[in-house]
């Protein structure tokens, strides 16, 4: 029995030593986080943050919101008389080499218009009158015939858009005008406006708003416009 216990208390002291000279490798039973801390590199360069900041930073970056962009609009057809108008408003959109103005020969086949007024007076005073009413696209006819003296207000494309018309002067107030067969080809201008984003767009808007009569088309879809 002594010789079991002699056996046994060596082999005990012996692993002990061993253990203690590292020769069984690193045993070490304190594992918790600050042990683990010493044994990092540039532990002075770690920092503590709380279990919200962590998810914070975990989220993904909200992605930039993608500009639109619009290719090419075109407005028109404008009268000369009304091309200083629209040229003036789109000035605020200060857009430069991206805007620009065409010639067009707009051919019409139906005209409103007011029968002759006898005189310059007499037309002069209709004009007053239309003035007076909010009307300004017209044009006193100067040319002989049984139309001298006569108001153009407009020549148009088709009939139910000289219809239209003249609906719309009947609201103001205008009981005289009338529709006629007319083919007039007549010079006029239509103004394109090239890669506009949102916001110009909103506020090309808001001038179009401005000129109900005048016509909104992509750039692609006319056969004189610009690539």
């Amino acid at each position: 029995m002594l010789r079991f216990f002699f056996w046994s208390l060596l082999v005990l002291n012996a692993f002990v030593l061993a253990f203690n000279l590292g020769w069984l490798g690193s045993w070490s039973l304190d594992t918790r986080e600050p042990e683990r801390m010493k044994k990092q590199y540039h532990v002075d360069e770690l920092v503590q943050i709380s279990a919200s900041a962590a998810m914070t930073a975990a989220e993904p970056p909200v992605p930039e919101k993608k500009t639109d962009i619009i290719a090419c609009l075109e407005i028109g057809n404008f009268p000369q008389t009304e091309a200083p108008k629209i040229e003036e408003k789109l000035k605020t959109l200060a857009l430069g080499d991206r805007q620009s103005r065409l010639n067009v020969s707009d051919v019409g086949t139906h005209m409103v218009y007011i029968p002759s007024q006898g005189s310059k007076e007499g037309a002069d005073k209709k004009v007053g009158e239309l003035r007076r009413i909010g009307v300004t696209d017209f044009f006193v006819i100067q040319e002989q015939g049984s139309l001298h003296w006569g108001i153009s207000l407009g020549i148009f494309k088709t009939e139910e858009a000289a219809k239209q018309h003249l609906a719309n002067l009947n609201n103001k107030g205008v009981r005289t005008a009338r529709i006629m067969p007319r083919s007039v080809t007549t010079s006029k201008f239509a103004y394109q406006l090239r890669a506009l984003t949102g916001e110009e767009k909103s506020r090309f808007d808001a001038i179009k708003a401005q000129f109900p009569a005048q016509e909104t088309r992509n750039c692609q879809n006319t056969a004189y416009s610009k690539s």
